[in-house]
């Protein structure tokens, strides 16, 4: 190990140094011999052992291990022999990320070995409609390796409110095939499989997410009515995360299923638009909004997803699949669904699903 000081900046005030890495934390270290300043400067040419460090400085290993470790706690050191692997035309298309990756990389994870996680990582999306349109761009942009995309219909001039895939020359051309095009011309790096058909059961999703083998399910489908449950249940048995988004009116949510670690979707109670597997509760204000749900099922419901609602929920879901992916944080919203009024200045609020130890479909995982 080789560790090396990411791109901070520092400046001495008297005794003290001052050491900015972001703009919002600032650290503030003793420094009265500069010693401290020394060794700062060798870790941001890279390049020496951490004994190759004590000797230049003239200190006992154990210290300057000390002060690695230190360094390391508050995200401050890479291992320079976690870098300089990529192609030069890999660095150069990841750029980006890799800036991005260097804010949560470690002594045990490099930004590289972040942006490998993705390249070797496989995605299947569930629809390629408004919210996974959107979705889409950003998994291709962050060098997801490979997708495969369910859909089942053909492009629409209703879809060009927030389906941004398709051009108006693809009116009545398929769907998926229209998506996987578009991957295919953005980063031909990118594997990506179509399959052109519709969901019709639990079954079919086991047999797709069992064959297929994604890291990640990002599903946008809204029909059938249960078909939550049905995804929720193909990946909580073969142990594939699950990340969802939509709208309803003015309210946009985002929620993902961590099979074995979260609530999954079934531990939710029982949805008030299925009045058959809901018994009605004693409190009033409950039983009132069961009553107002279930008056708003029984008319017709136009998709008001506009572009920006679609972009918002997209780039949430993305960013879910993206630590699941690479692990750079913990997942935000597994079991605690992210919602977005659209009627107050977009303020967020998180729940939390409460795990059923007797869930028939987690329960004891």
């Amino acid at each position: 190990m080789r560790p090396r000081l990411k791109d901070i900046a520092w400046e001495r005030v008297g005794d003290e140094l001052r050491l900015v890495y972001d703009p919002r934390d600032q650290l503030v270290l003793s420094d009265p011999d500069g010693t401290v300043e020394k060794l700062l400067a060798l870790l941001g040419e890279g390049g020496r052992t951490v004994a190759e460090l004590a000797d230049e400085l003239s200190l006992d290993v154990a210290d300057v291990e000390g002060a690695v470790a230190a360094f390391d706690d508050v995200s401050l050191l890479e291992d320079g022999d976690r870098l300089g692997r990529l192609e030069p035309a890999a660095a150069e298309r990841y750029f980006s990320n890799l800036a991005f990756f260097e804010s949560f990389s470690t002594l045990g994870r490099s930004r590289e070995d972040l942006q490998r996680r993705l390249r070797e990582s496989h995605v299947l999306v569930l629809g390629t409609g408004g919210l996974n349109s959107n979705t889409i761009p950003h998994l291709a942009g962050l060098g997801v390796g490979r997708m495969t995309l369910l859909d089942r219909d053909t492009v629409d001039p209703r879809n060009f409110a927030r389906q941004y895939l398709y051009r108006w020359d693809d009116i009545g051309a398929r769907k998926v095939e229209r998506a996987a095009e578009w991957v295919r011309a953005f980063d031909p790096a990118v594997e990506v499989e179509a399959i052109d058909a519709d969901v019709e059961g639990p079954e079919q999703l086991h047999e797709l997410v069992a064959r297929t083998r994604p890291d990640v399910v990002a599903s946008g489908i809204d029909r059938p009515n249960r078909i939550d449950l049905w995804v929720n249940e193909a990946c909580v048995l073969n142990d594939v995360p699950f990340v969802r988004g939509g709208i309803s009116v003015t309210t946009g949510t985002v929620w993902s299923v961590q099979p074995g670690v979260s609530a999954c979707r079934a531990c939710v109670p029982a949805d008030p638009s299925n009045p058959a597997d809901f018994d009605d509760p004693d409190d009033p204000a409950i039983a009132g909004a069961i009553a107002a749900t279930r008056l708003f099922v029984s008319k017709p419901q136009p998709n008001r997803g506009i572009g920006p609602v679609a972009g918002l929920l997209g780039a949430f879901g993305a960013f879910e699949v993206l630590r699941y992916l690479t692990g750079f944080e913990p997942p935000a919203y597994a079991g605690r669904p992210l919602s977005i009024d659209f009627a107050h200045g977009c303020a967020t609020s998180q729940d939390e699903w409460p795990r059923n130890p007797a869930c028939q479909v987690c329960g004891g995982r």
